[in-house]
């Protein structure tokens, strides 16, 4: 049996930064950018502020800092509080094979290793690469066709843990053997399922993932043991989480094919799965001019991933509303757009949104690709309107640009910097790469 943890442990230990290509390293900025806005976008949303109070009671050394926010906390729970909030506006990074979020609990796990040691840029961005990467490449193991990971399980939970413990033990110089004992340690407390959707308990899917991360690394350091199995084992992670587990899907053309650059950037705050859908409605909303009140009836087409995930055609909260795809077709036929504006909690009870939202029909197609729908719009007066979008914005076929990503990320950081910090820090970010110590520049997060 091929000793699939030590392998990319050993991948992990001996990659150096300059050996990446180019465009991975830029990539890997890239990714952390987008991260940074989504943390300090989701800082004050009720879900972070419930935690940070709960968490407050039990804090250790207050030392890390909270992005977007006055309060320091210890490692672990600052870890868990940065992962939670870069999440809590679902705008988090995806990875479409996997559908995991892998930069909300791996950057999380770096910026407390940043108040705790000197890390430089380089550091930094190449410990985000391979932690992103290498979460990713198992949890191919796990959804690589013929293997079939059951839909109920949160692979962000299961997969993120274990890219944090990656990236925490790149930067703490970890040798190969301290490498794949954090990998098992953090593979032993992969957890996360589903049907906690549309809830608080659905954010605190990655932000356990962070914790959980550097937690592994922390015992690794010190000695605490785990066999080196944990990932290919009889009892191991990839038999435990997914029938048929594919386990060359890990390491096939590691170093050469990077699945770092299939990662999606979000333009909107919901589901990947529901992207395709808005792309069409705004497609159709922008070449017809029509009144959304006088729809009869939406019809969608999309990957039965969709519908097994986002059918909440009444939802009842904000939550809900952003993994709802009738409601996010609804409001971007109403409005003609689709960012936070169209998922407030009024706009959940608008009750043109919800007249629309109950007309959305919507049909399972396993030949369309999960980047992909077709919407058709009938009017009462009997006009159609269609639009097929074959790759959503943001798909590796349909990448945000650097500009997509920086405006997103310096809109998400006014929430709570304001317009000037937020434009200075925004554009900082982008050369982090360029940093002696990065420090500095998480100091400068807190709010």
């Amino acid at each position: 049996m091929k000793n699939i943890t030590r392998e990319l442990a050993r991948f992990a230990v001996n990659s150096t930064y300059d050996a990446l290509p180019r465009e991975v390293q830029h990539e890997g900025v890239r990714a952390f950018v987008n991260y940074v806005g989504c943390a300090a976008g989701g800082a004050n949303e009720p879900v972070c502020l419930k935690m940070l109070e709960t968490i407050s009671e039990f804090n250790g050394k207050s030392d890390c800092v909270v992005i977007g926010s006055g309060v320091k906390l210890d490692a672990l729970n600052a870890a868990l509080l940065n992962s939670l909030s870069s999440a809590a506006l679902s705008f988090n990074d995806t990875h479409y094979a996997t559908v995991i979020h892998p930069t909300s609990p791996v950057g999380a796990a770096l910026v407390s290793m940043a108040m705790r040691r000197k890390i430089s840029g380089r550091e930094l961005i190449h410990a985000v690469v391979l932690g992103d990467e290498l979460c990713c490449r198992i949890g191919n193991i796990l959804c690589t066709p013929p293997a079939e990971c059951a839909v109920g399980l949160s692979t962000t939970g299961l997969l993120g843990c274990i890219g944090a413990a990656i990236a925490a033990g790149k930067v703490m110089g970890f040798n190969e053997e301290q490498m794949t004992t954090a990998i098992g340690i953090a593979a032993n407390q992969s957890a996360g399922i589903r049907e906690a959707h549309a809830s608080m308990s659905s954010w605190f899917t990655p932000a356990n993932a962070g914790r959980s991360g550097l937690w592994a690394a922390f015992l690794a350091e010190r000695g605490y043991t785990c066999p080196d199995t944990m990932i290919e084992g009889v009892k191991g992670f990839a038999v435990s989480f997914s029938s048929n587990p594919q386990m060359s899907a890990a390491t096939d053309g590691l170093g050469q094919k990077w699945e770092l650059r299939e990662l999606a950037y979000k333009p909107y705050p919901c589901g990947v799965v529901i992207h395709p859908i808005i792309d069409a409605c705004l497609e159709i909303t922008a070449k017809h001019n029509f009144d959304a009140r006088d729809i009869e009836r939406v019809e969608v087409t999309v990957n039965p991933l969709c519908i097994q995930l986002c059918n909440r055609p009444a939802p009842k909260i904000r939550a809900q509303a952003m993994v709802s795809f009738p409601h996010w077709t609804a409001t971007s036929l109403m409005y003609k757009e689709a960012g936070l504006p169209q998922v407030t909690e009024a706009m959940v009870h608008d009750t043109d949104i919800a007249a629309l939202r109950a007309k959305v029909v919507a049909h399972a197609d396993e030949k369309t690709g999960r980047e992909e729908a077709r919407v058709k719009v009938l009017m009462k007066d009997g006009r159609a309107f269609e639009a097929h979008c074959r790759h959503a914005l943001s798909t590796p076929q349909n990448p945000m640009t650097d500009k997509h990503i920086a405006d997103k990320t310096r809109l998400q950081m006014e929430i709570v910097f304001g317009k000037d910090k937020a434009q200075r820090a925004a554009a900082e970010c982008w050369h982090i790469a360029d940093m002696a110590d990065v420090r500095p520049f998480v100091e400068s997060l807190a709010a």
